[in-house]
Order: structure tokens, then sequence, then C-alpha cells
């Protein structure tokens, strides 16, 4: 009776779980990605970053000569990490055969807004003031003392007198050339550039060892995304916007329809050999396998997550791999059940030792997922998402949902030999199997 209570206990939550992820699918419908719909696609060219004299306006210079291609590299990660911290979900970010950086975005409301916080150098300098020309209202400014390479964090926010800044932190290393700095300056001011715009020029009252802000921001829009940027790391080189463009669809509605129909015949075949060998188990399967599919359904709507025909493909994976547990179980019920035993203890034998196997496949699954995800890029990752979680989610209905209905069923007269696909064999004793389980 107690394990009867658990197991309703365990049904009721995921009802409600189920209910949930269909509500989510209702209220954020999944948006199809760029190779499905379309979305903006901008080539950056990449530049050298020359220092010269610094101003009010301006501290830095492009040089047209050529940019190594392990800086470009290391440009295209930091945006890939800005894309990231913007909710931008699969985007494709490559080099084509002229070295520029080509930024594909599937399903972004606002390119340019985008665009500038993804390509915006960031670099962040330190410096102290050394005069102040009235007439060009601009700051002689003395060389580079630290620069935002050794910031530890930075955050959007209000000063005590409302005003919008961005606070940051040094790590250990510029603690310590910060500390120094200031301690060397005091009564002097202090300009904090950022791509060559002098944002504030605070005088120095006392040492500071750590912390420091940015005023003279307009917004806090504006705020949060010069902390966005600063967390990221500033770009080795300049980026001039080449080209930006609204690109269709590069497989379109016919193969979102063919993968759709796809999936939906694979489902149908795999509920039709679930019951053809496994019976009334197949039934309780086919119970599972619909769950799962609302479930992994709704997560995918609620993190927003474009579909890509890659991510389809790894939806339609999952669904074999979803009744993978299942026919492990079941195929240990069977066996136990030709040997005689009881139902429930063919069950719950059947459940063990079918376990270990079902773990052992599904993180091995879980270990490539994850090296794709960690090593691709775009449809790839979209790809190594969906099939991550529909492994884990399976593993969820397979061993609990599906688990806590059929033990809920087993007492009652419905899970006969019959309803599970069994013959028992006449020199079968299940009463004395009765016994000895007693």
């Amino acid at each position: 009776m107690k394990q009867d209570k658990v197991n309703i206990t365990v049904i009721i939550i995921f009802v409600i779980i189920i209910g949930l992820a269909i509500w989510s699918i209702f209220t954020y419908p999944i948006k199809l990605g760029l190779d499905l719909k379309g979305g903006t696609q901008v080539i950056l060219k990449a530049t050298q970053i020359q220092q010269k004299e610094t101003s009010s306006s301006t501290t830095s210079a492009s040089s047209s000569g050529n940019v190594s291609s392990d800086a470009i590299d290391k440009a295209m990660l930091i945006m890939l990490n800005r894309i990231d911290k913007l909710g931008i979900s699969e985007p494709l970010v490559t080099k084509d055969f002229n070295n520029n950086i080509v930024i594909q975005l599937p399903g972004v409301d606002n390119p340019d807004k985008a665009v500038e916080v993804i390509g915006k150098t960031a670099q962040l300098e330190f410096k102290i003031v050394e005069g102040y020309d009235e007439t060009t209202r601009t700051y002689k400014l003395g060389p580079t003392l630290l620069t935002g390479d050794k910031l530890a964090s930075a955050k959007a926010g209000y000063d005590n007198n409302g005003r919008v800044v961005v606070e940051f932190s040094f790590n250990s290393e510029g603690a310590k050339q910060f500390e120094k700095i200031t301690s060397e300056n005091i009564g002097k001011q202090l300009a904090i550039v950022l791509d060559g715009e002098v944002k504030s020029a605070p005088v120095i009252k006392s040492t500071i060892s750590n912390n420091g802000v940015i005023e003279g921001i307009g917004s806090l829009e504006e705020a949060k995304d010069i902390a966005l940027i600063l967390q990221t790391g500033a770009l080795p080189v300049n980026l001039e916007i080449q080209e930006i463009r609204t690109i269709g669809p590069t497989l379109g509605q016919d193969s979102l329809r063919q993968s759709l129909i796809a999936g939906i015949i694979g489902f149908i075949l795999v509920v039709i050999f679930m019951i053809v060998m496994y019976r009334g188990l197949g039934l309780i399967s086919f119970i599972g396998l619909c769950s799962y599919v609302a479930l992994l359904w709704g997560i995918l709507s609620a993190l927003k997550t474009p579909l890509t025909l890659p991510s389809i493909a790894g939806l339609i994976l999952t669904i074999g791999i979803a009744v993978d547990a299942n026919i492990l179980i079941y195929a240990r019920i069977k066996e136990e059940m030709y040997k005689g035993k009881t139902k429930i203890v063919a069950f719950r034998e059947g459940f063990k030792n079918a376990l270990k196997a079902v773990i052992d496949s599904n993180v091995t699954t879980l270990i490539t997922a994850a090296a794709l995800y960690r090593f691709g890029t775009g449809p790839i990752r979209g790809f190594a998402v969906t099939l991550a979680l529909g492994i884990i989610i399976s593993m969820f209905t397979s061993i609990i949902l599906v688990r806590a209905i059929l033990f809920l069923m087993l007492n009652s007269k419905i899970i006969t030999p019959g309803f599970i696909g069994v013959k028992i064999l006449k020199n079968s004793n299940p009463k004395a199997q009765s016994q000895k389980e007693q």
C-alpha cells in the first residue's frame, strides 16, 4: 500500500510537469532556425589595432596590414561568447576565403544592436590625465598603465546618486597593479577610456585596491552592453562592417515538412514494434513515449531554442533512444518470467538487472553529445543539445514514470503473462517461486 502511494505520487508529479511542458509549448512557440526560416548575415573585416596618441575621442587606429589567423580565431571565440550572453541561440560564426568573419544570426529582431555589441572592440584603458585643452575640450593623457584584460567582473547598475554606472573589479594581478597606480598618483585624475572615449576621469583621493566604476553612460541598456563586452574581453582586432543583409532559409518549408513527416512515421513504427514485441508493455511504452515528446518539446520551447534541421534530426534520433531503456527492461522481465518467477519478482528483477546497462548506454551517448557541443558550432551544437536533453528526459520517463505505472498495475488482473507476451513454460512452478519470495 505504501509503495502504491509512492507510485501514485510519482505519476501525479509527472502529470503536473507534462502539463507545464504543454503550457510552455503554447506560450513560447518554437522559432525556426536560420536554415528553415532565415535570419541576418553579417560580414566583418578584421584589421589590426594600432595604438596612437590618446584624446577624448580616439585612442586607437586600425591598420590595413595582415591580421594573424590566431587573432581572428580568438576574435571569433569572443564574439561567440558575446552572442551566447545576448541569448541568441544557434549562431554560426565562420571565416570566408578572404579571412573575413561571417556571422549568421537566426531570428534576430534587432540586428543592428546585436552587431554593435558583438563587434565592439571593447578596449578598456586606464591612463593618468596630464592636462585638459579648453579649446578642443580634450584630455591630454599619459601612457596606458592598465588594460581591461585584467578585469574579473563587470556589472551594470546605479550609484548612490542614481546615475547609471558600470561597476568593475580586477583579478589578483590587476588589483595589485591598480593599487600601485592609485597609490602613486593621489590627487591626479585617472582617465577610464573605452574604445578611445574617455568615459570618466575621477580624481584619485586614496589608494584603491580592486573596485572601480565607469560613469558618463547614457542609459542602463548601454551600461548592460558595456558590462557584457567587458566580461567577455576585448577583441584583439578592429572590425569593419562589410555587409549586413537578411538571408532566406537555406532549406525551407519543404525540408521542415518532410522532416516532421519522417518523425511522425518513425514514432508510429516504434510504437507498432513495441506493441508487437511486448504487447501490453508496448502500450505502456507508448504512454511513456508521448510523455517524453511533450517534455522534450516543452523544454526546448522554454529555452527558446530555434528549431534547425540538425535539431529535428536529434529529436527523431532520440525517439528511438527513448525506447531503448524500455526494451532492455522488458527483455529482462520476459527472461525472468520464462524462468518461472512470479510477475512481482520478474518485474523487480527485470528493472534491477537492466538498470546498469541502461545507465551505461545513456552515459556514453551523453559523453558524445558533450564532445559535439564543446567542439562543434552552430547547428552541430543544436543537435548536441537536443540529443543530450532527449537522453536525460528519456531516462526519467523510462526508469521513473514507466516503472511507477507498471508497479501500480502489477497487483491487478490486467498484468498477465499474455499481457507481457510471455507463454509460461509447463515445468515452471509459480507457486513454489511465490513461497520462495515470501
